[in-house]
Protein backbone atom coordinates (compact mmCIF):
# COMPACT_ATOMS: atom_id res chain seq x y z
CA UNK A 1 0.00 0.00 0.00
CA UNK A 2 1.20 4.10 -0.93
CA UNK A 3 1.33 5.80 2.99
CA UNK A 4 2.47 8.83 1.32
CA UNK A 5 -0.41 10.50 0.00
CA UNK A 6 -2.58 8.43 2.39
CA UNK A 7 -1.92 9.01 6.02
CA UNK A 8 0.45 11.22 8.33
CA UNK A 9 1.20 9.80 11.66
CA UNK A 10 1.19 12.09 14.88
CA UNK A 11 2.69 11.68 18.15
CA UNK A 12 2.73 13.96 21.52
CA UNK A 13 6.20 13.08 23.07
CA UNK A 14 7.39 14.13 26.97
CA UNK A 15 10.47 12.46 28.21
CA UNK A 16 9.14 10.05 25.87
CA UNK A 17 12.71 8.83 25.20
CA UNK A 18 12.70 5.45 26.19
CA UNK A 19 9.37 4.20 24.23
CA UNK A 20 9.42 6.48 20.84
CA UNK A 21 11.46 4.44 19.03
CA UNK A 22 9.90 1.09 19.88
CA UNK A 23 7.39 2.82 18.03
CA UNK A 24 8.75 4.16 14.95
CA UNK A 25 10.60 0.74 14.27
CA UNK A 26 7.04 -0.37 13.97
CA UNK A 27 6.08 1.55 11.36
CA UNK A 28 6.35 1.42 7.05
CA UNK A 29 9.30 3.71 6.85
CA UNK A 30 7.06 5.76 3.94
CA UNK A 31 4.94 7.26 6.53
CA UNK A 32 5.12 10.31 7.68
CA UNK A 33 5.63 10.82 11.53
CA UNK A 34 5.37 13.95 12.62
CA UNK A 35 6.38 14.01 16.52
CA UNK A 36 5.94 17.12 18.54
CA UNK A 37 8.02 17.21 21.43
CA UNK A 38 6.74 18.38 24.59
CA UNK A 39 9.80 17.72 26.76
CA UNK A 40 11.92 20.13 24.44
CA UNK A 41 14.50 17.47 23.80
CA UNK A 42 16.78 18.77 21.34
CA UNK A 43 19.26 15.74 21.40
CA UNK A 44 16.06 13.13 20.68
CA UNK A 45 15.12 15.55 17.78
CA UNK A 46 18.27 15.55 16.14
CA UNK A 47 18.98 11.66 17.07
CA UNK A 48 15.56 10.70 15.49
CA UNK A 49 15.86 12.84 12.45
CA UNK A 50 19.12 11.74 11.72
CA UNK A 51 18.11 8.21 11.81
CA UNK A 52 14.98 8.10 10.29
CA UNK A 53 14.22 10.25 6.84
CA UNK A 54 10.55 9.92 7.44
CA UNK A 55 10.66 11.22 10.77
CA UNK A 56 10.08 15.49 11.49
CA UNK A 57 9.98 16.10 15.27
CA UNK A 58 8.66 19.89 16.41
CA UNK A 59 9.59 21.09 19.50
CA UNK A 60 7.00 23.84 20.93
CA UNK A 61 8.32 27.00 22.81
CA UNK A 62 6.41 25.20 25.91
CA UNK A 63 5.09 22.15 27.09
CA UNK A 64 1.30 22.23 25.32
CA UNK A 65 -0.19 19.32 26.48
CA UNK A 66 -1.79 16.80 24.35
CA UNK A 67 -4.59 18.43 22.60
CA UNK A 68 -2.78 21.39 21.56
CA UNK A 69 0.43 19.16 20.48
CA UNK A 70 -1.60 17.50 18.38
CA UNK A 71 -3.35 20.37 17.15
CA UNK A 72 0.23 21.30 15.50
CA UNK A 73 0.12 18.00 13.69
CA UNK A 74 -2.52 18.57 12.30
CA UNK A 75 -2.34 21.71 10.68
CA UNK A 76 1.27 20.00 8.93
CA UNK A 77 -0.53 17.13 7.59
CA UNK A 78 -1.10 17.25 4.04
CA UNK A 79 -2.41 13.19 3.76
CA UNK A 80 -5.97 11.91 3.22
CA UNK A 81 -5.87 10.81 6.74
CA UNK A 82 -3.76 11.52 10.07
CA UNK A 83 -3.05 8.76 13.00
CA UNK A 84 -3.01 9.80 15.96
CA UNK A 85 -1.18 7.56 18.18
CA UNK A 86 0.24 7.49 21.98
CA UNK A 87 3.68 6.99 21.98
CA UNK A 88 3.62 4.43 24.62
CA UNK A 89 0.88 2.14 22.01
CA UNK A 90 2.38 -1.21 20.77
CA UNK A 91 0.79 -1.74 17.51
CA UNK A 92 -0.15 -5.08 15.84
CA UNK A 93 1.45 -5.72 12.26
CA UNK A 94 -1.72 -5.40 10.07
CA UNK A 95 -3.18 -2.44 11.93
CA UNK A 96 -2.28 0.52 9.74
CA UNK A 97 -3.39 -1.22 7.06
CA UNK A 98 -6.49 -2.60 8.06
CA UNK A 99 -7.33 0.83 9.28
CA UNK A 100 -6.85 2.39 6.01
CA UNK A 101 -8.50 -0.09 4.03
CA UNK A 102 -11.76 -0.17 5.94
CA UNK A 103 -11.38 4.19 6.06
CA UNK A 104 -11.76 3.66 1.97
CA UNK A 105 -14.56 1.79 1.90
CA UNK A 106 -16.52 4.04 4.18
CA UNK A 107 -18.28 6.84 2.44
CA UNK A 108 -18.28 9.61 5.36
CA UNK A 109 -16.97 9.18 8.65
CA UNK A 110 -14.77 11.13 11.61
CA UNK A 111 -12.86 8.72 13.48
CA UNK A 112 -11.93 5.34 13.42
CA UNK A 113 -10.11 3.81 16.16
CA UNK A 114 -8.31 0.08 16.32
CA UNK A 115 -9.74 -1.56 19.18
CA UNK A 116 -7.35 -2.65 22.51
CA UNK A 117 -8.61 -5.43 23.54
CA UNK A 118 -6.75 -5.12 27.09
CA UNK A 119 -9.11 -2.08 27.73
CA UNK A 120 -12.88 -1.96 28.98
CA UNK A 121 -15.42 -0.19 26.36
CA UNK A 122 -18.37 0.84 28.28
CA UNK A 123 -21.85 0.21 27.01
CA UNK A 124 -21.69 4.22 27.18
CA UNK A 125 -19.77 4.51 24.79
CA UNK A 126 -21.09 2.42 21.54
CA UNK A 127 -24.10 4.06 19.64
CA UNK A 128 -26.08 0.59 20.05
CA UNK A 129 -26.00 -2.32 22.12
CA UNK A 130 -22.37 -4.21 21.74
CA UNK A 131 -22.57 -6.47 18.82
CA UNK A 132 -20.66 -8.88 17.97
CA UNK A 133 -19.38 -7.82 14.56
CA UNK A 134 -15.88 -6.15 13.19
CA UNK A 135 -16.85 -2.96 13.17
CA UNK A 136 -19.04 -0.69 15.61
CA UNK A 137 -20.16 2.76 15.58
CA UNK A 138 -19.51 4.68 18.81
CA UNK A 139 -20.09 7.57 20.51
CA UNK A 140 -16.66 7.99 22.28
CA UNK A 141 -13.34 6.33 21.59
CA UNK A 142 -10.06 6.20 23.90
CA UNK A 143 -7.80 8.75 22.78
CA UNK A 144 -4.84 6.19 22.40
CA UNK A 145 -4.77 6.07 18.67
CA UNK A 146 -6.99 7.74 16.63
CA UNK A 147 -7.58 7.57 12.69
CA UNK A 148 -8.64 10.99 11.95
CA UNK A 149 -10.39 12.01 8.55
CA UNK A 150 -8.79 14.95 7.74
CA UNK A 151 -11.96 15.96 4.78
CA UNK A 152 -14.40 16.00 8.34
CA UNK A 153 -11.80 18.46 9.95
CA UNK A 154 -12.71 21.64 8.91
CA UNK A 155 -16.51 20.70 9.91
CA UNK A 156 -15.20 19.03 13.96
CA UNK A 157 -12.90 21.82 14.64
CA UNK A 158 -9.43 21.26 16.24
CA UNK A 159 -8.61 19.63 19.80
CA UNK A 160 -9.91 22.37 22.31
CA UNK A 161 -6.48 23.72 23.54
CA UNK A 162 -7.86 24.85 26.64
CA UNK A 163 -7.91 21.07 28.45
CA UNK A 164 -3.90 20.40 28.48
CA UNK A 165 -4.71 16.27 29.47
CA UNK A 166 -7.72 14.43 29.93
CA UNK A 167 -10.72 14.55 27.91
CA UNK A 168 -10.16 16.20 24.74
CA UNK A 169 -10.30 13.63 23.16
CA UNK A 170 -14.34 12.81 24.64
CA UNK A 171 -15.02 16.54 23.49
CA UNK A 172 -13.64 16.26 20.23
CA UNK A 173 -16.26 12.99 19.84
CA UNK A 174 -18.68 14.62 20.95
CA UNK A 175 -18.21 17.23 18.34
CA UNK A 176 -18.23 14.74 16.04
CA UNK A 177 -21.36 13.21 17.21
CA UNK A 178 -22.77 16.88 16.99
CA UNK A 179 -22.02 16.96 12.77
CA UNK A 180 -23.09 13.62 12.50
CA UNK A 181 -20.25 12.25 11.14
CA UNK A 182 -19.66 8.52 12.10
CA UNK A 183 -17.35 7.35 15.19
CA UNK A 184 -16.06 3.89 14.37
CA UNK A 185 -14.12 0.44 16.40
CA UNK A 186 -12.73 -1.66 14.28
CA UNK A 187 -11.90 -5.18 15.53
CA UNK A 188 -9.47 -6.33 13.61
CA UNK A 189 -7.12 -3.18 13.67
CA UNK A 190 -5.35 -4.26 17.14
CA UNK A 191 -3.16 -1.90 19.69
CA UNK A 192 -1.94 -2.53 22.68
CA UNK A 193 -1.52 0.43 25.23
CA UNK A 194 1.09 0.37 27.55
CA UNK A 195 -1.05 2.81 30.19
CA UNK A 196 0.67 5.66 31.48
CA UNK A 197 4.22 4.29 30.52
CA UNK A 198 5.31 6.59 28.26
CA UNK A 199 7.22 8.98 30.20
CA UNK A 200 10.98 8.10 31.60
CA UNK A 201 10.19 6.19 34.89
CA UNK A 202 12.65 8.51 36.74
CA UNK A 203 9.79 10.98 36.79
CA UNK A 204 6.95 8.59 37.92
CA UNK A 205 6.12 10.56 41.19
CA UNK A 206 5.96 13.84 39.14
CA UNK A 207 3.43 12.72 36.81
CA UNK A 208 1.58 10.84 39.05
CA UNK A 209 0.97 14.45 40.21
CA UNK A 210 0.24 15.94 37.05
CA UNK A 211 -2.43 13.64 35.88
CA UNK A 212 -4.38 13.71 38.94
CA UNK A 213 -4.52 18.00 38.27
CA UNK A 214 -5.31 17.87 35.18
CA UNK A 215 -8.20 14.42 35.56
CA UNK A 216 -9.85 16.84 38.02
CA UNK A 217 -9.59 20.02 36.17
CA UNK A 218 -10.35 18.52 32.67
CA UNK A 219 -13.46 16.69 34.34
CA UNK A 220 -15.38 19.51 35.00
CA UNK A 221 -14.27 21.58 32.33
CA UNK A 222 -15.72 18.98 30.11
CA UNK A 223 -19.14 18.58 31.52
CA UNK A 224 -19.55 22.46 32.39
CA UNK A 225 -18.64 23.17 28.59
CA UNK A 226 -21.23 20.28 27.47
CA UNK A 227 -24.18 19.97 29.60
CA UNK A 228 -23.45 23.28 32.06
CA UNK A 229 -21.92 24.23 35.55
CA UNK A 230 -24.20 22.51 37.56
CA UNK A 231 -24.00 19.66 35.88
CA UNK A 232 -20.11 19.21 36.36
CA UNK A 233 -20.33 19.96 39.72
CA UNK A 234 -22.68 16.83 40.01
CA UNK A 235 -20.45 14.99 38.19
CA UNK A 236 -17.11 15.96 39.99
CA UNK A 237 -18.43 16.61 43.93
CA UNK A 238 -17.80 12.60 44.25
CA UNK A 239 -14.17 13.04 43.51
CA UNK A 240 -13.63 16.48 45.86
CA UNK A 241 -15.50 14.66 48.63
CA UNK A 242 -13.03 11.29 48.41
CA UNK A 243 -10.05 13.17 47.72
CA UNK A 244 -10.50 15.24 50.75
CA UNK A 245 -11.56 12.31 52.88
CA UNK A 246 -7.98 10.81 51.72
CA UNK A 247 -5.68 14.11 52.52
CA UNK A 248 -7.17 14.03 55.78
CA UNK A 249 -6.39 10.02 56.19
CA UNK A 250 -2.90 10.53 54.36
CA UNK A 251 -2.43 14.06 57.14
CA UNK A 252 -3.35 12.28 60.04
CA UNK A 253 -0.74 8.95 59.13
CA UNK A 254 2.39 10.75 57.61
CA UNK A 255 2.10 9.45 54.24
CA UNK A 256 3.54 13.01 52.42
CA UNK A 257 3.51 11.68 49.05
CA UNK A 258 0.29 10.17 48.85
CA UNK A 259 -1.07 13.40 50.51
CA UNK A 260 0.36 15.75 47.60
CA UNK A 261 -1.20 13.13 45.29
CA UNK A 262 -4.79 13.97 46.73
CA UNK A 263 -4.22 17.62 47.26
CA UNK A 264 -3.20 18.13 43.76
CA UNK A 265 -6.81 16.60 42.88
CA UNK A 266 -8.32 19.44 45.17
CA UNK A 267 -6.71 21.86 43.62
CA UNK A 268 -7.54 20.65 40.17
CA UNK A 269 -10.80 20.87 40.71
CA UNK A 270 -10.83 24.55 42.40
CA UNK A 271 -9.04 25.55 39.60
CA UNK A 272 -11.91 24.39 37.42
CA UNK A 273 -14.89 25.38 39.74
CA UNK A 274 -13.18 28.90 39.52
CA UNK A 275 -13.03 29.06 36.41
CA UNK A 276 -9.01 29.23 36.44
CA UNK A 277 -7.02 27.83 33.32
CA UNK A 278 -5.89 24.83 33.68
CA UNK A 279 -2.26 26.04 34.93
CA UNK A 280 -0.62 23.51 36.48
CA UNK A 281 2.57 21.87 34.89
CA UNK A 282 4.97 18.89 36.22
CA UNK A 283 7.93 20.18 37.58
CA UNK A 284 10.48 17.98 35.78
Amino acid sequence: MNYQEKLTVIIVTFHSNETIEKLINKLDQSIKILIIENSKDIKLKLRLEEQYSNVEVIIPHKNLGVGAAINIGLKKTKTKYSLQISADVLIDKNMIKSLLETADKIVNFSIIAPRDHSYHYGNEMYLKPFEKKNLHQMNLVAGFAMLINMQNLSKIGFFDEKIFLYFEEFDFCLRCNKEKLPIYLLDEAKINHKGNSSVNKKYDYQIKINRNWHYCWSKFYYFKKHHGYLYGLKKTLPNLVRSIKRCIYYLITGNKKKFLIQKAEISGLFSSYFLRESFYRPKI
